[in-house]
């Protein structure tokens, strides 16, 4: 039987309302870093990423670093959704491959909407 783990990176945040790493009023910020396939340690190098947006003006981007200690982490860009100008309403899933520790969401440009959620799933 296959297990999935599924991290959770933003959930349930909304324009103008301060939620997690979002003050409520900035247009940019970054998610907590989430343990990616690997950082367990070979558990394969494919996640599928799901964006879950209704009415969301921003651009998303999914960035990843190798380095197991998040605060000395360089980080880089995997996989970028929506364009921070355009409203986007739906579900939208994209699978990266890469043997990566850990996961997080930068959000830039975030002008209206909720972002229902965005997870990463192994």
């Amino acid at each position: 039987m296959t297990t999935y783990t599924t991290q959770t990176l933003l959930s349930d945040v909304v324009y103008g309302t301060a939620s997690g790493n979002y003050d409520g009023s900035s247009q940019d910020f970054y998610s907590d870093a989430v343990p990616a396939s690997n950082y367990y340690g070979g558990q394969g190098a494919l996640q599928t990423i799901t964006y879950r947006l209704q009415d969301v003006i921003a651009r998303i981007t999914m960035q990843a670093t190798l380095n197991d200690q998040v605060e000395q982490a360089h980080w880089f860009d995997i996989d970028t959704y929506g364009n921070g100008v355009d409203p986007v309403t739906e579900t939208h899933p994209v699978n990266v491959v890469g043997n990566f520790v850990w996961l997080r969401a930068r959000v830039e440009s975030f002008d209206a909407g909720t972002i229902q959620a965005v997870t990463a799933a192994y």
